[in-house]
């Protein structure tokens, strides 16, 4: 080991070789010694002077040293850390880059009417944000509750995000008129270990008395295997984790090497069939990564593509499997129940799926009668249980299986399944097909394989047992594969089916081949008169989001195909993003669709309320906040603590029809409980007088 020490001048003198050699220093220029290898360094700190002393082998050497600065010893076992000095602060809705640890979001105040400004200071706090100690604040990320993820510089308010104050928002007359108050805001800290240049935690113990200095103290190392930094649970030295998307590697004590995780350049791969990939989060969630997927198709009377993208028609109008694994992993599987959709008509028409993974059942049906249960049971929307997500985006319904990244959007006589090769690669069989990147094939259920215009025959393979239709209880059918009759044809007549070779599709159909679904969009007009001639629009519209194209066709329709919302939301035919909710009176992001949905959804600037029933601008319901306040009559005064209720509430003002005028509907953050508290005032001439007052309970939202 080598020790450095700094000193004004340097004086050597030579002693005979029966003594060995000493080395004084004093004060400031730099000596530097180096000790035999096989010999343990012995340290004392005295006030003014440093001496070195090199000894033979048979004696341990002593070191002496001091200085008025710090002095720096490097050692194999315990190598120092290096730190940044930046100091972030967040201008962008870039996720911040912080070489420490993010502390967790502090939110100490709330703007209220009383008092409409808002401040997270940094100085009452500072020692109780980071997750260890010693520590130094290196950056700070301040963002509004409701607008998480974005610039605080996109807001209306004066707000300031300072790394030495921390956050405050002035309130001022000059915001704008419906800008009654700041936003709630939140801060946290990027915490790095303190820069230490010496290193610590030495044990002291007596060691041997010599001629040259009265009692000697030594420092002596740690082996390796007892080195261990103050952490919970305790980490060994050079022992590496990872935390927070950092690898952390334990130096000693207090002592951390931090590494930013680097994620790899993601190279966006061709999906099968031209299918948009998906970007997902790793494991860790640390990073994003391009997923294919596979899609399965079936609508109007009813018509079928496969995941291997072979199309096909089939009539029947019993129960079948969809889709299934061949080698069961997850205990997924899809069932459609066709029905014969007009009288008369042996044609059917695909009324609604049962859906069953690990052991839960989930029943939908978008026929003549809309049908949701979960085992058996009806739910509400939206639904979130059991492994399944479900959410009513008006006319369409919308159900996710997260733990295994699939999707089943349904419209009334359409469905789409979506699948992960990830899981089910080479995995699938059933109506649908094989998710593979093999040829493209038709199966029976006994493995046999048949040539490509064969699955409307092979597709009776699939047939299960229904107890709900007593003449699909015998054993399917071995059909033989024998060519189809094509379907007879009605004179041509221009329907909405011809939009799909026109304008609102004209992008989309440079990508993929949508001729398939004008065929079949005429087909089922002609069959069945007209009554499922928007499901092929809607099969056509949802291919088109599969590789990355929103396609606005309803308003072409002449109103046939409307897409109506309820509530105050609206309609979106490319919604990318589930809406942001109101969860525990915070706002939570919504996720990322795997592809661009269309459906109802909250205007821009709002999101669903805590119940999921409507949308708000703000997730500050009405509730009650507890307030200090002085109570005086007369010269008698009291402290007492008393609710007021405070939040957002909702209102409206549309166009009534039925009265031609304009329709204001406004809601205010009201009582709805109360009781009657009593107080002793202090009166200044030594006495007390009892008060009786109100105070709140709880608050509702009333119409005024």
């Amino acid at each position: 080991p080598t020790w450095t020490t700094t000193s004004t001048t340097s004086t050597t003198s030579y002693i005979p070789e029966t003594t060995p050699p000493i080395v004084t220093t004093t004060s400031t220029t730099s000596t530097t010694s180096t000790l035999p290898k096989t010999t343990p360094p012995i340290v004392k700190t005295t006030s003014t002077t440093s001496t070195t002393s090199v000894l033979p082998e048979t004696t341990p050497p002593i070191v002496t040293t001091t200085s008025t600065t710090s002095m720096t010893s490097t050692t194999p076992e315990y190598p120092t850390v290096k730190t940044t000095t930046s100091r972030p602060i967040r201008s962008t809705t870039t996720e911040l880059y912080c070489s420490g640890v993010w502390s967790s979001w502090f939110n100490e105040n709330t703007p209220s009417i009383q008092n409409k400004g808002d401040s997270e200071l940094l100085e009452p706090i500072r020692n109780e944000l980071c997750p260890f100690s010693p520590y130094q604040i290196s950056g700070i990320d301040c963002e509004a509750v409701k607008f998480p993820h974005r610039s605080i510089s996109e807001t209306k308010d004066n707000v300031t995000c300072d790394i030495n104050k921390g956050l405050i928002c002035n309130y001022n007359g000059l915001m704008p008129e419906n800008h009654l108050m700041c936003l709630d805001y939140r801060i946290r800290v990027c915490c790095e270990p303190r820069t230490t240049t010496q290193i610590t935690s030495t044990t002291i113990k007596p060691v041997i008395h010599t001629i040259f200095e009265p009692l000697i103290t030594q420092a002596t190392n740690h082996p390796l295997q007892s080195c261990k930094c103050n952490t919970d649970p305790p980490r060994k030295c050079n022992e590496t984790w990872k935390e927070n998307c950092t690898m952390i590697t334990c130096m000693q004590g207090d002592i951390f090497k931090m590494d930013r995780i680097v994620c790899p350049v993601m190279e966006k791969p061709t999906c099968n069939n031209n299918i948009e990939p998906v970007k997902v989060r790793t494991a860790d969630g640390c990073c994003e990564k391009w997923e294919c997927d596979c899609e399965c198709e079936i609508w109007g009377d009813p018509h079928y593509r496969t995941f291997d993208d072979i199309w096909y028609d089939f009539f029947d109008d019993c129960t079948y499997i969809l889709v299934e694994e061949r080698v069961p992993k997850y205990n997924f599987s899809v069932l459609v129940d066709n029905y014969f959709c007009i009288p008369f008509i042996k044609k059917s028409c695909p009324k609604g799926l049962v859906i069953s993974y690990n052991g839960n059942v989930v029943h939908i049906s978008t026929g003549q009668t809309y049908v949701l249960s979960v085992n058996g049971i009806g739910v509400s929307l939206p639904y979130s249980a059991k492994g399944f997500e479900i959410t009513k985006l008006g006319i369409s319904t919308y159900i996710l299986i997260p733990e295994i990244r699939t999707s089943i959007t349904a419209f009334r006589n359409a469905f789409k399944i979506r699948v992960p090769e990830k899981y089910f690669l080479d995995n699938t069989q059933g109506q649908c097909g094989s998710c593979s990147h093999s040829p493209s094939i038709c199966t029976r259920k006994n493995g046999k394989v048949e040539s490509l215009d064969c699955c409307s025959q092979t597709a009776y393979d699939w047939r299960v047992y229904d107890p709900k239709k007593p003449y699909c209880q015998l054993p399917p059918p071995d059909v033989p594969c024998t060519p189809t009759t094509p379907a007879p044809t009605c004179k041509p007549e221009e329907t909405i089916c011809d939009i799909i070779a026109e304008k609102p599709f004209e992008e989309c159909s440079k990508k993929i081949d949508l001729g398939k679904y004008i065929k079949t969009c005429h087909f089922d007009h002609c069959q069945l008169n007209s009554t499922v001639d928007c499901s092929s629009l809607e099969a056509a519209a949802m291919a088109c989001a599969s590789v990355g194209i929103c396609v606005n066709w309803r308003p072409f329709t002449n109103e046939k195909c409307n897409y109506p919302c309820g509530r105050n939301l609206v309609y979106n035919f490319c919604q990318k993003r589930e809406d942001d909710s109101c969860v525990d009176q915070l706002v939570t992001p919504g996720r990322n669709y795997p592809i661009a949905m269309e459906g109802c959804f909250c205007p821009e600037g709002m999101m669903l309320a805590e119940n999921n029933t409507k949308c708000v601008a703000t997730c500050d319901v009405c509730k009650p906040i507890l307030h200090m306040e002085k109570i005086v009559k007369g010269d008698c005064e009291a402290n007492v603590k008393v609710n007021q209720c405070e939040g957002t509430c909702f209102s409206i003002t549309k166009y009534n029809y039925d009265i031609n005028a304009l329709q204001h509907i406004c809601q205010c953050c009201h009582e709805r409980e109360t009781e009657e508290k009593s107080v002793k005032l202090q009166c200044k001439n030594g006495t007390t007088k009892t008060h009786t007052y109100t105070d709140i309970k709880s608050c509702i939202c009333k119409i005024v």
